[in-house]
């Protein structure tokens, strides 16, 4: 199980696509150290135990973090429980010293830029870009992470910027990018926007192909996830939906719910920290994100599309699924253009593409190649 700490729901940033509310909650140390011995009573059996720390922004809360992975070292001497870490940050308070820290227990770091979209989207407070600040940033971040994850919002506004953010997140060195569309439902896509991601993603996936021609080792998660959905079958959504249920989030006050996206609605509420977690209801919401939405049903990329249980909604009759029609839109287009990729690279018997999807071996050879050089 990995436990997601909400460790403050303040940011430095006012980014205008975020799903949580900014405001000063902080999560307390008893409610951290009572996390943490949650997930070692759940985990009890596989000795072993994730944390990421979330926020808003995680960085405000460093002493915190600090704390945390101290106290966990402390119970591994006592149970021989051990633990890894995550976090997501938008990377503006990075420094030095918190990175020396990062590489010393092993930290996996997702850092949120948009690269040319990001003084668009994301702002400080009083409308000043925050690009400025982060192009000291990134290498700092690289040197000491260099498996550190690029993470991109793709927001109505700024599609138009896609492909040139992703060119940029590699060309500043990170081999690990994932996009995510804006879903909220307040975003302003239409099918114009739509038509611009198209075009946009045809130029990522000439840069997939460019890039694995030239025997560069990346992961661009449009075009991975779905060549990886084709490749798995039914399985992948057995395997995201594991995925999902062991992913609890933790809010500042100690609660614990199904997902972030769900954070401070009673519906989606499985326990908290002290009590545990209700098994029952976790269960219950997670066997209804198995059942396809309605409108799901007969469509040929059913086994691959991403709907998962964050689409689930709620009313007086229980859950129900509720695929958005951009999610729907946007898996019929990215599907065709992946597998485009997919079939040029396999047709060419690219090595590097065979080995990367087909060996299962390949994560673990690789990073041994890394280290080597």
């Amino acid at each position: 199980m990995q436990l997601t700490l909400h460790l403050t729901d303040n940011c430095n940033l006012n980014c205008n696509y975020c799903f949580i509310s900014r405001n000063p909650a902080r999560i307390s140390r008893e409610v951290a150290f009572a996390a943490v011995k949650l997930a070692i009573k759940e985990n009890c059996d596989q000795k072993t135990s994730g944390l990421l720390f979330y926020g808003g922004e995680p960085l405000l809360e460093k002493e915190l973090i600090y704390d945390i992975v101290s106290h966990t070292k402390e119970l591994k001497e006592k149970t021989g429980h051990a633990f890894h870490y995550k976090m997501t940050t938008n990377g503006t308070l990075l420094d030095e010293e918190f990175l020396k820290f990062s590489q010393s227990i092993n930290l996996a770091i997702g850092f949120s830029c948009d690269g040319h979209a990001q003084d668009d989207c994301r702002l400080f407070p009083n409308g000043k870009g925050s690009m400025e600040l982060l192009s000291d940033k990134i290498p700092l971040l690289l040197k000491y992470r260099p498996y550190s994850i690029g993470m991109s919002v793709i927001d109505p506004s700024t599609v138009h910027k896609a492909s040139s953010t992703v060119q940029f997140l590699f060309d500043k060195g990170f081999r690990y990018i994932t996009i995510n569309l804006n879903y909220s439902r307040t975003a302003p896509w239409t099918s114009r926007h739509l038509s611009v991601l198209e075009e946009e993603y045809n130029k990522m996936a000439d840069m997939y192909i460019k890039w694995t021609t030239a025997e560069e080792k990346f992961y661009l998660s449009p075009f991975d996830i779905k060549i990886v959905s084709h490749l798995k079958g039914h399985k992948y959504h057995l395997d995201r939906r594991a995925m999902a249920k062991n992913q609890p989030s933790v809010a500042t006050d100690g609660k614990i719910y199904s997902s972030s996206r769900f954070l401070g609605n009673p519906a989606f509420e499985i326990g908290d920290v002290f009590s545990g977690i209700d098994t029952k209801k976790q269960s219950v919401i997670f066997e209804q994100s198995a059942i396809s939405p309605e409108s799901c049903k007969g469509c040929m990329l059913q086994p691959r599309c991403n709907y998962s249980y964050d689409n689930l909604n709620h009313n007086e009759s229980g859950y129900f699924s509720d695929l958005s029609p951009l999610q729907c839109a946007h898996e019929q287009l990215i599907a065709p253009i992946a597998d485009r990729v997919a079939e040029k690279l396999y047709k060419d018997k690219n090595a590097l593409f065979v080995h990367k999807h087909y060996n299962e071996l390949y994560p673990v050879m690789s990073l041994v190649e890394d280290m080597g050089r």
